[in-house]
Protein backbone atom coordinates (compact mmCIF):
# COMPACT_ATOMS: atom_id res chain seq x y z
CA UNK A 1 0.00 0.00 0.00
CA UNK A 2 2.83 2.36 0.92
CA UNK A 3 4.51 1.63 -2.39
CA UNK A 4 1.26 2.38 -4.22
CA UNK A 5 0.86 5.71 -2.40
CA UNK A 6 4.46 6.67 -3.14
CA UNK A 7 3.94 5.82 -6.80
CA UNK A 8 0.76 7.89 -6.86
CA UNK A 9 2.57 10.86 -5.25
CA UNK A 10 5.34 10.72 -7.86
CA UNK A 11 2.73 10.72 -10.62
CA UNK A 12 1.03 13.80 -9.14
CA UNK A 13 4.35 15.65 -8.84
CA UNK A 14 5.28 14.77 -12.42
CA UNK A 15 1.89 15.95 -13.68
CA UNK A 16 2.35 19.24 -11.83
CA UNK A 17 5.73 19.90 -13.49
CA UNK A 18 4.35 19.14 -16.94
CA UNK A 19 1.32 21.36 -16.38
CA UNK A 20 3.29 24.27 -15.00
CA UNK A 21 6.23 24.08 -17.39
CA UNK A 22 9.92 24.25 -16.45
CA UNK A 23 9.81 27.77 -15.10
CA UNK A 24 11.47 29.43 -18.09
CA UNK A 25 10.07 32.49 -19.82
CA UNK A 26 10.43 33.99 -23.24
CA UNK A 27 13.94 35.01 -22.13
CA UNK A 28 15.04 31.69 -23.61
CA UNK A 29 14.20 32.96 -27.10
CA UNK A 30 16.81 33.19 -29.85
CA UNK A 31 19.28 36.02 -30.30
CA UNK A 32 17.08 37.51 -33.01
CA UNK A 33 14.39 38.13 -30.38
CA UNK A 34 16.73 39.78 -27.89
CA UNK A 35 16.32 43.20 -29.50
CA UNK A 36 12.61 43.10 -28.58
CA UNK A 37 13.35 42.49 -24.89
CA UNK A 38 12.01 45.27 -22.67
CA UNK A 39 12.89 43.92 -19.21
CA UNK A 40 14.97 46.03 -16.86
CA UNK A 41 18.07 44.87 -15.03
CA UNK A 42 17.50 41.89 -12.75
CA UNK A 43 18.14 41.96 -9.05
CA UNK A 44 21.26 40.46 -7.55
CA UNK A 45 19.17 37.79 -5.84
CA UNK A 46 17.70 36.61 -9.13
CA UNK A 47 21.01 36.60 -10.94
CA UNK A 48 22.75 34.63 -8.22
CA UNK A 49 20.52 31.65 -9.01
CA UNK A 50 21.24 31.65 -12.73
CA UNK A 51 22.73 28.50 -14.21
CA UNK A 52 25.65 30.51 -15.64
CA UNK A 53 27.18 30.36 -12.15
CA UNK A 54 27.88 26.64 -12.61
CA UNK A 55 31.51 25.93 -11.74
CA UNK A 56 31.95 23.31 -14.47
CA UNK A 57 32.09 24.34 -18.12
CA UNK A 58 32.72 21.93 -21.02
CA UNK A 59 36.19 22.18 -22.61
CA UNK A 60 37.76 23.83 -19.54
CA UNK A 61 40.66 21.86 -18.08
CA UNK A 62 42.67 22.38 -14.89
CA UNK A 63 46.14 21.28 -13.82
CA UNK A 64 47.04 19.30 -10.71
CA UNK A 65 46.98 22.51 -8.66
CA UNK A 66 43.47 23.36 -9.77
CA UNK A 67 44.64 26.17 -12.04
CA UNK A 68 42.87 26.71 -15.34
CA UNK A 69 44.85 25.52 -18.37
CA UNK A 70 44.50 28.09 -21.19
CA UNK A 71 42.88 26.79 -24.36
CA UNK A 72 44.85 27.87 -27.42
CA UNK A 73 45.53 26.58 -30.91
CA UNK A 74 48.67 26.21 -33.00
CA UNK A 75 46.95 27.94 -35.92
CA UNK A 76 44.42 30.61 -34.97
CA UNK A 77 41.19 31.43 -36.79
CA UNK A 78 40.04 34.61 -35.10
CA UNK A 79 36.79 36.51 -34.77
CA UNK A 80 36.95 39.86 -32.99
CA UNK A 81 33.96 40.69 -30.80
CA UNK A 82 33.31 44.28 -29.75
CA UNK A 83 30.70 46.06 -27.67
CA UNK A 84 28.81 47.08 -30.83
CA UNK A 85 28.76 43.77 -32.61
CA UNK A 86 25.43 42.04 -32.00
CA UNK A 87 22.78 44.69 -32.58
CA UNK A 88 22.35 48.41 -33.09
CA UNK A 89 21.74 48.68 -29.34
CA UNK A 90 25.06 47.08 -28.47
CA UNK A 91 26.12 43.86 -26.81
CA UNK A 92 24.92 44.34 -23.24
CA UNK A 93 22.03 46.81 -23.12
CA UNK A 94 18.42 47.11 -24.18
CA UNK A 95 17.88 50.83 -24.38
CA UNK A 96 19.83 52.13 -21.42
CA UNK A 97 19.23 49.08 -19.23
CA UNK A 98 21.41 45.95 -18.93
CA UNK A 99 19.82 42.82 -20.34
CA UNK A 100 18.38 40.32 -17.92
CA UNK A 101 20.96 37.67 -17.15
CA UNK A 102 19.20 34.79 -18.89
CA UNK A 103 18.62 36.95 -21.97
CA UNK A 104 22.28 37.88 -22.14
CA UNK A 105 23.35 34.29 -21.62
CA UNK A 106 21.06 33.11 -24.40
CA UNK A 107 22.45 35.80 -26.66
CA UNK A 108 26.05 34.80 -25.97
CA UNK A 109 25.22 31.14 -26.50
CA UNK A 110 24.09 32.07 -30.01
CA UNK A 111 27.05 34.36 -30.65
CA UNK A 112 29.59 31.70 -29.75
CA UNK A 113 27.64 29.03 -31.59
CA UNK A 114 27.73 31.20 -34.74
CA UNK A 115 31.48 31.71 -34.45
CA UNK A 116 32.24 28.03 -33.85
CA UNK A 117 29.94 26.76 -36.60
CA UNK A 118 31.54 29.15 -39.09
CA UNK A 119 34.89 27.49 -38.45
CA UNK A 120 36.67 29.95 -36.16
CA UNK A 121 38.52 28.78 -33.05
CA UNK A 122 39.48 31.99 -31.21
CA UNK A 123 37.57 35.03 -29.98
CA UNK A 124 39.20 38.36 -29.14
CA UNK A 125 36.69 39.92 -26.76
CA UNK A 126 36.75 43.60 -25.86
CA UNK A 127 36.74 44.24 -22.11
CA UNK A 128 38.23 47.76 -21.87
CA UNK A 129 37.63 50.12 -24.80
CA UNK A 130 38.00 53.59 -23.22
CA UNK A 131 39.92 53.24 -19.92
CA UNK A 132 36.68 51.79 -18.54
CA UNK A 133 35.60 48.25 -17.74
CA UNK A 134 32.96 45.71 -18.74
CA UNK A 135 33.31 44.14 -15.28
CA UNK A 136 33.64 45.54 -11.76
CA UNK A 137 37.25 46.64 -11.61
CA UNK A 138 39.38 48.01 -8.79
CA UNK A 139 41.15 50.32 -11.23
CA UNK A 140 38.66 51.48 -13.85
CA UNK A 141 35.05 52.70 -13.69
CA UNK A 142 32.24 50.71 -15.26
CA UNK A 143 31.73 51.40 -18.94
CA UNK A 144 28.50 52.97 -20.08
CA UNK A 145 28.25 50.00 -22.44
CA UNK A 146 27.36 47.82 -19.45
CA UNK A 147 25.83 50.34 -17.02
CA UNK A 148 23.95 52.55 -19.48
CA UNK A 149 25.70 55.71 -18.30
CA UNK A 150 29.08 56.68 -16.88
CA UNK A 151 27.22 58.39 -14.06
CA UNK A 152 25.83 54.97 -13.03
CA UNK A 153 28.51 53.09 -11.12
CA UNK A 154 26.14 50.86 -9.16
CA UNK A 155 27.27 47.21 -8.84
CA UNK A 156 26.30 44.99 -11.76
CA UNK A 157 23.63 42.37 -11.15
CA UNK A 158 25.78 39.73 -12.86
CA UNK A 159 29.12 39.37 -14.64
CA UNK A 160 28.92 39.91 -18.40
CA UNK A 161 32.55 38.93 -18.94
CA UNK A 162 32.30 35.67 -16.99
CA UNK A 163 29.27 34.56 -18.99
CA UNK A 164 30.93 35.44 -22.29
CA UNK A 165 34.02 33.42 -21.42
CA UNK A 166 31.95 30.45 -20.29
CA UNK A 167 29.92 30.40 -23.48
CA UNK A 168 33.08 30.61 -25.61
CA UNK A 169 34.59 27.65 -23.76
CA UNK A 170 31.36 25.65 -24.06
CA UNK A 171 31.84 25.87 -27.83
CA UNK A 172 35.52 24.89 -27.60
CA UNK A 173 36.65 28.41 -28.44
CA UNK A 174 39.74 30.11 -27.08
CA UNK A 175 38.93 33.62 -25.78
CA UNK A 176 41.37 36.47 -25.13
CA UNK A 177 40.70 39.63 -23.15
CA UNK A 178 41.01 42.65 -25.44
CA UNK A 179 41.95 46.10 -24.16
CA UNK A 180 42.98 49.42 -25.66
CA UNK A 181 46.00 50.62 -23.66
CA UNK A 182 45.92 54.42 -23.92
CA UNK A 183 42.56 55.50 -25.35
CA UNK A 184 40.29 57.08 -22.75
CA UNK A 185 36.87 58.76 -22.62
CA UNK A 186 35.75 62.18 -23.75
CA UNK A 187 35.87 65.13 -21.38
CA UNK A 188 32.11 65.12 -20.86
CA UNK A 189 32.08 61.39 -20.11
CA UNK A 190 34.83 61.73 -17.52
CA UNK A 191 32.95 64.56 -15.86
CA UNK A 192 29.97 62.24 -15.34
CA UNK A 193 31.90 59.61 -13.40
CA UNK A 194 31.51 59.70 -9.60
CA UNK A 195 34.23 58.60 -7.22
CA UNK A 196 37.99 58.94 -6.97
CA UNK A 197 39.20 56.73 -9.80
CA UNK A 198 42.80 57.47 -10.90
CA UNK A 199 41.67 58.71 -14.31
CA UNK A 200 39.16 61.03 -12.63
CA UNK A 201 41.87 62.47 -10.38
CA UNK A 202 44.32 62.92 -13.24
CA UNK A 203 41.64 64.58 -15.34
CA UNK A 204 40.90 67.05 -12.56
CA UNK A 205 44.61 67.92 -12.33
CA UNK A 206 45.14 68.62 -16.03
CA UNK A 207 46.56 72.10 -16.56
CA UNK A 208 47.29 72.77 -12.90
CA UNK A 209 51.04 72.20 -13.02
CA UNK A 210 53.22 69.35 -11.77
CA UNK A 211 53.68 65.89 -13.26
CA UNK A 212 50.04 64.90 -12.87
CA UNK A 213 49.22 67.61 -15.41
CA UNK A 214 50.64 65.33 -18.08
CA UNK A 215 49.21 61.99 -16.98
CA UNK A 216 46.49 62.49 -19.59
CA UNK A 217 46.39 64.43 -22.83
CA UNK A 218 43.87 65.35 -25.50
CA UNK A 219 43.76 63.65 -28.88
CA UNK A 220 41.47 62.50 -31.68
CA UNK A 221 40.70 58.85 -32.33
CA UNK A 222 40.46 57.08 -35.68
CA UNK A 223 36.77 57.91 -35.88
CA UNK A 224 37.40 61.64 -35.48
CA UNK A 225 36.18 61.84 -31.87
CA UNK A 226 38.04 64.22 -29.56
CA UNK A 227 38.91 62.32 -26.40
CA UNK A 228 41.58 61.91 -23.74
CA UNK A 229 44.52 59.51 -23.75
CA UNK A 230 46.60 58.00 -20.95
CA UNK A 231 50.25 59.06 -21.10
CA UNK A 232 52.71 56.12 -20.80
CA UNK A 233 55.61 58.53 -20.20
CA UNK A 234 54.83 58.22 -16.48
CA UNK A 235 55.28 55.14 -14.34
CA UNK A 236 52.02 55.75 -12.46
CA UNK A 237 50.10 55.64 -15.72
CA UNK A 238 51.88 52.54 -16.98
CA UNK A 239 51.19 50.84 -13.66
CA UNK A 240 47.47 51.57 -13.94
CA UNK A 241 47.32 49.91 -17.35
CA UNK A 242 49.45 46.97 -16.21
CA UNK A 243 47.41 46.48 -13.03
CA UNK A 244 44.27 46.37 -15.15
CA UNK A 245 45.77 43.58 -17.24
CA UNK A 246 46.84 41.68 -14.11
CA UNK A 247 43.29 41.98 -12.80
CA UNK A 248 41.87 40.38 -15.95
CA UNK A 249 44.35 37.49 -15.77
CA UNK A 250 43.68 36.91 -12.07
CA UNK A 251 39.89 37.24 -12.23
CA UNK A 252 38.92 35.35 -15.36
CA UNK A 253 39.76 32.14 -17.20
CA UNK A 254 40.99 33.98 -20.25
CA UNK A 255 43.28 32.20 -22.67
CA UNK A 256 45.31 35.27 -23.49
CA UNK A 257 45.54 39.05 -23.52
CA UNK A 258 45.09 41.09 -26.68
CA UNK A 259 46.27 44.71 -27.00
CA UNK A 260 44.84 46.80 -29.80
CA UNK A 261 46.50 49.61 -31.72
CA UNK A 262 45.52 52.66 -29.69
CA UNK A 263 48.92 54.14 -28.93
CA UNK A 264 49.68 57.82 -29.56
CA UNK A 265 47.05 59.37 -31.84
CA UNK A 266 48.62 60.56 -35.07
CA UNK A 267 47.85 64.26 -34.70
CA UNK A 268 49.87 64.67 -31.47
CA UNK A 269 53.09 63.90 -33.35
CA UNK A 270 54.07 67.59 -33.34
CA UNK A 271 52.67 68.32 -29.85
CA UNK A 272 55.58 69.07 -27.51
CA UNK A 273 53.46 69.83 -24.45
CA UNK A 274 51.80 66.55 -23.60
CA UNK A 275 54.95 65.05 -22.03
CA UNK A 276 57.24 68.05 -21.65
CA UNK A 277 58.11 67.48 -17.99
CA UNK A 278 58.80 63.78 -18.51
CA UNK A 279 60.91 64.46 -21.60
CA UNK A 280 63.06 67.02 -19.79
CA UNK A 281 63.65 64.56 -16.94
CA UNK A 282 64.30 61.57 -19.21
CA UNK A 283 67.08 59.15 -18.37
CA UNK A 284 66.60 56.68 -21.23
CA UNK A 285 69.13 58.30 -23.55
CA UNK A 286 66.54 59.17 -26.18
CA UNK A 287 67.62 61.87 -28.62
CA UNK A 288 64.20 62.94 -29.85
CA UNK A 289 60.67 63.28 -28.58
CA UNK A 290 59.50 60.45 -30.85
CA UNK A 291 62.22 58.13 -29.57
CA UNK A 292 61.31 58.99 -25.98
CA UNK A 293 57.67 58.18 -26.64
CA UNK A 294 58.54 54.87 -28.30
CA UNK A 295 60.67 54.00 -25.29
CA UNK A 296 57.74 54.82 -22.99
CA UNK A 297 55.45 52.51 -24.96
CA UNK A 298 58.16 49.82 -24.90
CA UNK A 299 58.24 50.00 -21.09
CA UNK A 300 54.48 49.55 -21.08
CA UNK A 301 54.52 46.63 -23.52
CA UNK A 302 57.34 44.83 -21.69
CA UNK A 303 55.57 45.40 -18.36
CA UNK A 304 52.35 43.90 -19.67
CA UNK A 305 54.20 40.89 -21.11
CA UNK A 306 55.94 40.23 -17.78
CA UNK A 307 52.63 40.57 -15.91
CA UNK A 308 50.81 38.14 -18.21
CA UNK A 309 53.59 35.58 -17.89
CA UNK A 310 53.70 36.03 -14.13
CA UNK A 311 50.00 35.19 -14.01
CA UNK A 312 50.53 32.08 -16.14
CA UNK A 313 53.35 31.27 -18.56
CA UNK A 314 50.78 29.49 -20.74
CA UNK A 315 48.79 32.66 -21.40
CA UNK A 316 49.31 34.32 -24.78
CA UNK A 317 50.00 38.04 -25.10
CA UNK A 318 49.59 39.61 -28.51
CA UNK A 319 49.63 43.09 -30.03
CA UNK A 320 47.66 44.36 -33.03
CA UNK A 321 49.32 47.43 -34.58
CA UNK A 322 48.57 49.07 -37.89
CA UNK A 323 49.73 46.76 -40.66
CA UNK A 324 51.65 49.65 -42.22
CA UNK A 325 54.78 49.29 -40.08
CA UNK A 326 56.43 52.63 -40.74
CA UNK A 327 53.21 54.55 -40.20
CA UNK A 328 52.72 52.89 -36.81
CA UNK A 329 56.38 53.49 -35.92
CA UNK A 330 56.60 57.14 -36.96
CA UNK A 331 53.11 58.46 -36.26
CA UNK A 332 51.88 56.31 -33.37
CA UNK A 333 55.24 55.61 -31.67
CA UNK A 334 54.64 51.87 -31.81
CA UNK A 335 58.15 50.36 -31.86
CA UNK A 336 57.25 47.27 -33.82
CA UNK A 337 60.86 46.73 -34.88
CA UNK A 338 61.89 46.14 -31.26
CA UNK A 339 58.87 43.99 -30.39
CA UNK A 340 59.40 41.48 -33.20
CA UNK A 341 63.18 41.17 -32.95
CA UNK A 342 63.48 40.53 -29.21
CA UNK A 343 62.00 38.26 -26.58
CA UNK A 344 60.04 39.77 -23.72
CA UNK A 345 57.53 41.93 -25.61
CA UNK A 346 54.88 39.64 -27.09
CA UNK A 347 54.03 36.12 -28.23
CA UNK A 348 52.02 37.06 -31.32
CA UNK A 349 51.76 39.98 -33.69
CA UNK A 350 48.27 40.53 -35.10
CA UNK A 351 48.98 43.26 -37.70
CA UNK A 352 45.88 44.89 -39.12
CA UNK A 353 45.83 44.04 -42.82
CA UNK A 354 42.76 46.22 -43.34
CA UNK A 355 43.59 46.78 -47.00
CA UNK A 356 42.92 45.26 -50.40
CA UNK A 357 45.11 43.42 -52.88
CA UNK A 358 45.46 46.55 -55.07
CA UNK A 359 46.06 49.22 -52.44
CA UNK A 360 48.72 51.55 -53.82
CA UNK A 361 50.88 51.44 -50.69
CA UNK A 362 49.60 48.71 -48.38
CA UNK A 363 48.52 45.82 -50.55
CA UNK A 364 48.37 42.47 -48.76
CA UNK A 365 51.49 41.38 -50.68
CA UNK A 366 53.43 44.52 -49.71
CA UNK A 367 52.45 44.08 -46.07
CA UNK A 368 53.57 40.44 -46.01
CA UNK A 369 56.93 41.41 -47.48
CA UNK A 370 57.44 44.13 -44.87
CA UNK A 371 56.50 41.97 -41.90
CA UNK A 372 58.66 39.09 -43.08
CA UNK A 373 61.68 41.38 -43.27
CA UNK A 374 61.46 42.64 -39.69
CA UNK A 375 60.32 39.54 -37.78
CA UNK A 376 63.66 38.09 -36.70
CA UNK A 377 62.62 36.61 -33.33
CA UNK A 378 61.49 33.13 -34.37
CA UNK A 379 59.34 32.51 -31.29
CA UNK A 380 56.88 35.26 -32.24
CA UNK A 381 53.91 34.21 -34.35
CA UNK A 382 52.38 36.21 -37.20
CA UNK A 383 48.59 36.24 -37.43
CA UNK A 384 47.31 38.93 -39.83
CA UNK A 385 43.83 40.30 -39.16
CA UNK A 386 41.63 41.12 -42.16
CA UNK A 387 38.38 43.09 -42.41
CA UNK A 388 35.24 43.09 -44.52
CA UNK A 389 34.00 46.53 -43.48
CA UNK A 390 35.22 48.04 -46.76
CA UNK A 391 33.15 45.72 -48.97
CA UNK A 392 31.08 47.76 -51.42
CA UNK A 393 32.73 51.00 -50.30
CA UNK A 394 34.99 53.55 -51.95
CA UNK A 395 38.39 53.42 -50.23
CA UNK A 396 39.63 57.01 -50.27
CA UNK A 397 43.02 56.16 -48.75
CA UNK A 398 44.04 53.49 -51.28
CA UNK A 399 46.45 55.83 -53.16
CA UNK A 400 45.64 54.57 -56.68
CA UNK A 401 42.34 54.94 -58.51
CA UNK A 402 42.00 51.18 -59.01
CA UNK A 403 42.68 50.64 -55.32
CA UNK A 404 40.04 53.18 -54.29
CA UNK A 405 37.40 51.29 -56.31
CA UNK A 406 38.63 47.75 -55.57
CA UNK A 407 36.07 47.00 -52.84
CA UNK A 408 33.28 48.42 -55.03
CA UNK A 409 34.23 46.42 -58.12
CA UNK A 410 34.98 42.95 -56.73
CA UNK A 411 33.46 40.55 -54.22
CA UNK A 412 36.25 37.99 -53.95
CA UNK A 413 38.96 40.17 -52.41
CA UNK A 414 38.97 38.35 -49.09
CA UNK A 415 39.20 34.91 -50.68
CA UNK A 416 42.00 36.21 -52.89
CA UNK A 417 43.78 37.58 -49.80
CA UNK A 418 43.34 34.35 -47.83
CA UNK A 419 44.76 32.27 -50.66
CA UNK A 420 47.70 34.63 -51.06
CA UNK A 421 48.48 34.41 -47.35
CA UNK A 422 48.70 30.64 -47.77
CA UNK A 423 51.01 30.65 -50.81
CA UNK A 424 53.00 33.87 -50.29
CA UNK A 425 56.73 33.66 -50.96
CA UNK A 426 57.77 35.20 -47.65
CA UNK A 427 56.73 33.17 -44.62
CA UNK A 428 54.19 30.73 -43.30
CA UNK A 429 51.58 32.54 -41.26
CA UNK A 430 50.25 31.17 -37.97
CA UNK A 431 46.59 31.93 -38.62
CA UNK A 432 44.35 34.80 -39.57
CA UNK A 433 41.15 36.45 -38.44
CA UNK A 434 38.59 39.20 -38.92
CA UNK A 435 37.29 42.46 -37.61
CA UNK A 436 34.56 41.92 -36.63
CA UNK A 437 31.47 39.87 -35.68
CA UNK A 438 28.85 42.41 -36.76
CA UNK A 439 29.83 42.19 -40.43
CA UNK A 440 29.27 38.43 -40.46
CA UNK A 441 26.03 38.24 -38.47
CA UNK A 442 24.74 41.77 -38.88
CA UNK A 443 20.92 41.49 -39.06
CA UNK A 444 20.95 44.62 -41.21
CA UNK A 445 22.17 46.78 -38.33
CA UNK A 446 25.42 48.20 -39.75
CA UNK A 447 24.87 51.91 -40.21
CA UNK A 448 27.56 52.43 -42.87
CA UNK A 449 26.04 49.89 -45.30
CA UNK A 450 23.18 50.54 -47.73
CA UNK A 451 21.16 47.79 -49.41
CA UNK A 452 23.49 47.45 -52.40
CA UNK A 453 26.52 47.24 -50.12
CA UNK A 454 24.79 44.63 -47.97
CA UNK A 455 24.24 42.52 -51.08
CA UNK A 456 27.94 42.74 -51.96
CA UNK A 457 28.88 41.91 -48.38
CA UNK A 458 26.72 38.78 -48.48
CA UNK A 459 28.41 37.71 -51.71
CA UNK A 460 31.89 38.39 -50.34
CA UNK A 461 31.17 36.40 -47.17
CA UNK A 462 29.74 33.49 -49.14
CA UNK A 463 32.77 33.41 -51.44
CA UNK A 464 35.26 32.64 -48.67
CA UNK A 465 33.10 31.00 -45.97
CA UNK A 466 34.04 27.46 -47.06
CA UNK A 467 37.79 27.94 -46.60
CA UNK A 468 37.60 29.15 -42.99
CA UNK A 469 36.42 25.74 -41.77
CA UNK A 470 39.71 24.19 -42.85
CA UNK A 471 42.06 27.17 -42.98
CA UNK A 472 44.16 25.99 -40.04
CA UNK A 473 44.78 22.66 -41.78
CA UNK A 474 45.72 24.39 -45.05
CA UNK A 475 48.48 26.48 -43.48
CA UNK A 476 51.84 25.08 -44.60
CA UNK A 477 50.39 22.90 -47.36
CA UNK A 478 51.93 23.01 -50.82
CA UNK A 479 50.12 24.33 -53.88
CA UNK A 480 49.11 20.90 -55.14
CA UNK A 481 47.42 20.11 -51.83
CA UNK A 482 45.64 23.47 -51.94
CA UNK A 483 44.41 22.84 -55.48
CA UNK A 484 43.15 19.42 -54.45
CA UNK A 485 41.29 20.93 -51.51
CA UNK A 486 39.55 23.45 -53.75
CA UNK A 487 38.58 20.67 -56.14
CA UNK A 488 37.03 18.73 -53.26
CA UNK A 489 35.00 21.83 -52.45
CA UNK A 490 33.77 22.09 -56.06
CA UNK A 491 36.00 25.11 -56.74
CA UNK A 492 38.47 25.71 -59.57
CA UNK A 493 41.52 27.32 -57.95
CA UNK A 494 43.47 27.44 -61.21
CA UNK A 495 40.73 29.48 -62.89
CA UNK A 496 40.57 31.77 -59.88
CA UNK A 497 44.35 32.26 -59.95
CA UNK A 498 44.21 33.20 -63.65
CA UNK A 499 41.46 35.72 -62.95
CA UNK A 500 43.30 37.27 -60.01
CA UNK A 501 46.60 37.57 -61.88
CA UNK A 502 44.85 38.99 -64.94
CA UNK A 503 43.25 41.61 -62.71
CA UNK A 504 46.52 42.47 -60.96
CA UNK A 505 48.61 42.67 -64.13
CA UNK A 506 46.02 44.80 -65.93
CA UNK A 507 46.25 47.36 -63.15
CA UNK A 508 50.03 47.55 -62.83
CA UNK A 509 50.58 44.97 -60.09
CA UNK A 510 52.71 41.83 -60.13
CA UNK A 511 51.21 38.42 -60.78
CA UNK A 512 51.06 36.77 -57.37
CA UNK A 513 49.34 33.49 -58.17
CA UNK A 514 51.55 32.15 -60.97
CA UNK A 515 52.64 29.19 -58.81
CA UNK A 516 49.06 27.89 -58.89
CA UNK A 517 48.56 27.94 -62.65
Amino acid sequence: MKKLLALLLCFVMLFSVVACGDGTTDESSSTEDVSNETSEVVSTDESSQDESKDSTVPNEQFDENGKYIPLNFEHMKIMKLTQWDVSAGGLFLIGSKPMRERTFKKQMEKVMENIAEAGYNTVLFQVRPFADSFYESKYYPLSYFVSGSYSNQEPLAYDFVEITIQEAHRQGLSIHGWFNPMRCMTNSQLEQIPGDWPIKTWFSEMGKGGEMTEYMFAGTDAGGTARLYLNPAYEEVRNLIINGVREICDTYKVDGIFMDDYFYPEEVKSNQKIDNLAYRARTDGSKSRAEFRRNSVNLLVAGIYATVKEADERLIYGISPNGHIEHAYQNECADIYTWVSNKGYCDIMYPQFYYGMMHGQCSIAALMKGWDEIMTEESIKLVPILTVNKVGHYDQWAITDVGRHEWENYTDIVLESLVYLLINEYRTIDGTGFFSYQYFWNNGSIGEFNDAQYAKLDTELANFAFIMHDYDELIGKDVEALKAYFTEQGKDLVAMAREWDSRLLANGFLDLFHSIK
